[in-house]
């Protein structure tokens, strides 16, 4: 299947089924559009980070397609998408920490993993909060993901990503997360904050 097309998306290529749901009849030619439209930003924007290619472009295509349509909808819809993409994450996440030993090892690298994750390397920029026994903390004051929407001048598809965030990180067994703010909907920085609680099922 080529690149170039949606379907190739194990993240987005689901989304097919809810512009069916919401549009019937119209549906094919939506994904037909945002199929043209996930091409042209490809090709435009080849510097786009390896996570934008995957989240980004697919998400501002199918933007770019269903807002000329329905603009009430096209970034709600989108942006559910997300959230229940991000609870099977979630549930694949449970279902690993479920394993014996398995909460308590990620909790011991928690800081390591979240300095990684946060790294400037890989474009962001961040304040640590605390790296303590209770809590793991992390500001996210700039988030390379949405760099890259802004640089397609859809700043607005980066929320679809950050509903998926935050509901897969809500998957992690004896691991309690909270974020109330986030870059992408126009917060000064996304709050990680992360706890370890043996009663959190």
């Amino acid at each position: 299947m080529a690149k170039n097309h949606l379907g190739y998306s194990f993240v987005f290529r689901g989304f097919r089924k809810v512009l069916e749901e919401q549009y019937g009849s119209r549906a094919a030619l939506l994904w037909e559009k945002a199929n043209e439209h996930y091409a042209a930003l490809k090709k435009a924007h080849p510097m786009i980070s390896q996570d934008g290619k995957m989240m980004i472009l697919p998400a501002a295509a199918l933007y770019m397609a269903m807002k000329p349509h329905d603009p009430a909808h096209a970034l709600p819809l989108l942006t559910a998408y997300g959230q229940r993409m991000g609870e099977k994450i979630a549930r694949v996440i449970h279902s690993v920490t479920s394993i014996p030993g398995a909460p308590e090892l990620l909790w011991h690298n928690m800081p390591a993993l979240m300095r990684k994750m946060s790294s400037p390397e890989k474009g962001y920029s961040r304040c640590i909060v605390s790296e303590t026994l209770e809590l793991v903390g992390v500001d996210i004051l700039a988030c390379p993901l949405c760099d890259d929407a802004s640089a397609l001048g859809l700043p607005e598809v980066a929320q679809v990503v950050c509903a998926m965030d935050k509901a897969y990180m809500t998957g992690f067994r004896h691991i309690q997360y909270t974020r109330t703010t986030s870059v992408a909907e126009g917060a000064p920085c996304c709050d990680y904050r992360l706890r370890y609680d043996k009663n959190k099922k």
